[in-house]
């Protein structure tokens, strides 16, 4: 089988690298690039006050945990099914469930969680607790201020979970 010379495609080539041709793209690439710098060089720079002004989040963002209670009872959504600390891939949520009285009942149904503690150290932030969650009792909020110096106190538990947010108060005055 032989290539007839009307079947044979010639492919274009470009100009061989360095010399004249190189050299001009070289330098087209750079005055684009310079454009680009240019372009932002008289922009007022954008700073935001942080402890004071606080940018806003993402309708989706997934930030510190919080657990619920019913709002017509004192009690916790929560039952300690424990189907939270299956879903989390990071293994960060450790709950221990107890079996309610009925006298001082704690949660709606046959169980409460006795324990239940997330380890933010090791949390992703993955918002899956959240999914798995058939009664809605832990959901994520905005918070984002969760620094620490102490890894023993980004374990939450359940009294600190269940509990509003702390208000974080800026650390300069008016005028400073």
């Amino acid at each position: 089988m032989s290539i007839r010379p009307e079947e044979i495609k010639v492919v274009p080539r470009g100009p061989e690298p360095g010399g004249m041709g190189g050299a001009y793209r070289a330098f087209g690439e750079t005055l684009r690039g310079l454009r680009t710098t240019m372009g932002r060089l008289f922009d007022r720079p954008v700073t935001i006050q942080y402890p004071e002004e606080k940018t806003p989040v993402y309708p989706r963002f997934r930030g510190r945990h919080k657990l619920h209670r019913f709002e017509d009872s004192d009690l916790e959504k929560c039952v300690g099914c424990s189907l939270c600390a299956a879903a989390c891939p990071a293994e960060c949520i450790r709950v221990v469930a107890a079996e309610n009285d009925p006298d001082d009942r704690v949660s709606a149904g046959e169980r409460y969680a006795a324990v239940y503690e997330i380890n933010l150290a090791r949390c992703i932030f993955c918002g899956y607790c959240e999914l798995a969650c058939p009664f809605d009792a832990i959901t994520m909020g905005h918070d984002y201020e969760m620094a620490d110096y102490n890894r023993s106190d980004l374990i939450f538990t359940k009294e600190m979970l269940l509990a509003e947010p702390i208000e974080r108060t800026p650390l300069r005055g008016e005028g400073e």
